[in-house]
């Protein structure tokens, strides 16, 4: 699903010869700065799958093969690393599209007709979501998204925002105060008694709860695995395709389809002696035979162990 995935962003672009703008994000093992204000933070999380842990070495090298950048930062949540670089490509000028269903990222999206902009876009129905589709879904704008997710707090992640506030409710509260901090401030005025009670009694909740959910926006570059020679995130593009290192995959991973596909891209190219409007001169592309004997350290597929992975933070 990874490799389709990839495929249907940027397989025609690298074909081309270009290098897209993408980087894959990740969580960096072990606690953050959110487990030092709470410690329960995340406690309630159930433990990995068993099947599941093995995925996430194979996804670094999926992306390896491609030729995505990967970076992460210790101490931060891949959504940090993920606010830091937009936060840099707005300043810079570059347009951000983020490919995930995370509601906690929706905070990041920019008001319409905004230029640059900040956008998601979900990654099973490649969905683009905007502002406005924040607003109907949420009943609040991004901005509030953070405030909104202080009042009502979330499960999954143990945080534990104010009980009895729901998500319809909390949008009613900052719509009707305009923000978090003043309905906290003005919590007596509240006309229901109900809703009001539960403020009341969940005010230093929801202050926590706030600091939970903020996004670190300014993650210095050099706490991030920022690449040496990259200075600005408009330089983080993919690599070069290489033909070779991808079928090389595909092939190790038993992929048969994506294989059978992309050696008749390959064939249908040598067939076309390298024409400019379906190729690029510089990508470097061998033989399904020679891709077949590539074997190096990049590409080689070794699948990990469960005991590899117990400090991982899921």
């Amino acid at each position: 699903g990874f490799c389709n995935m990839l495929n249907r962003l940027v397989l025609h672009r690298l074909w081309k010869g270009e290098r897209p703008r993408l980087v894959l994000v990740f969580d960096a093992k072990g606690p953050t700065f959110r487990h030092e204000l709470y410690k329960e933070y995340k406690a309630n999380r159930p433990e990995c799958p068993m099947d599941l842990i093995p995925q996430f070495d194979l996804i670094r090298l999926v992306a390896q093969a491609y030729g995505i950048q990967q970076l992460e930062a210790q101490g931060f949540e891949a959504d940090d690393v993920i606010a830091t670089l937009a936060t840099m490509a707005i300043q810079e000028g570059v347009d951000v599209n983020i490919l995930s269903g995370d509601k906690d990222l929706m905070q990041l999206i920019t008001p319409e007709h905004a230029v640059p902009s900040v956008h998601m876009i979900d990654p099973k129905e490649m969905a683009r979501t905007t502002h406005d589709g924040v607003v109907d879904k949420w009943g609040v704008p991004p901005e509030l998204v953070g405030d909104l997710l202080a009042l009502t707090g979330d499960s999954a992640d143990n945080i534990p925002g104010i009980k009895g506030i729901g998500p319809k409710g909390a949008a009613g509260l900052l719509n009707d105060f305009g923000s978090l901090d003043k309905v906290l401030e003005n919590a007596k005025d509240i006309p229901q008694k109900g809703k009001r009670n539960n403020v009341l009694n969940g005010i230093e909740d929801a202050k926590l709860s706030r600091q939970l959910v903020e996004l670190e926006r300014c993650i210095p570059k050099e706490s991030m695995t920022f690449p040496g020679n990259i200075e600005s995130v408009s330089e983080l593009r993919m690599e070069q395709m290489h033909a070779d290192r991808l079928l090389a995959l595909y092939q190790e991973m038993g992929f048969k389809r994506l294989t059978t596909d992309f050696r008749q891209r390959l064939n249908q190219m040598e067939r076309q002696g390298g024409n400019k409007e379906n190729d690029d001169s510089n990508i470097k592309i061998r033989t399904p035979k020679q891709a077949k004997r590539y074997n190096n350290a990049r590409s080689k597929i070794q699948v990990p162990r469960p005991e590899d992975f117990g400090d991982v933070p899921f």
